[in-house]
């Protein structure tokens, strides 16, 4: 799950590096209701309110996971039903990031 935020200033998107998976959590991680990060396109540091960000799937995993899932059923063409399986497993995943990056968009601290 990738969180975003706009820049106050240049109005360009900014990626942010967390572990959290709920706003209670990153507020724990931080420390305040408030971040301060700096922009990657316009270099000024904008303070954000932690029900500023916003969630979204990390495309790169599911992508590596269905590349992964591609050659291994390649390489194992003739079991059929073990190949199900794994071309399963990318959409297994897709729907479980769109889960966590739904739930954490619900959720709202005071």
């Amino acid at each position: 799950m990738k969180l975003s935020y706009y820049c106050s200033s240049c109005q360009k998107e900014n990626y942010i590096k967390v572990k959290s998976d709920n706003r209670y959590d990153l507020k724990q991680e931080i420390g305040s209701d408030h971040f301060k990060e700096r922009c990657t396109h316009c270099g000024n540091f904008t303070k954000k309110h932690i029900n500023r960000l916003r969630a979204f799937p990390n495309t790169k995993f599911i992508y590596t996971v269905l590349a992964i899932a591609i050659i291994i059923t390649v390489a194992m063409n003739s079991y059929i039903s073990l190949t199900k399986i794994v071309l399963a497993l990318p959409f297994i995943l897709w729907v479980d990031q769109k889960r966590k990056a739904s739930a954490f968009n619900k959720l709202m601290i005071d």
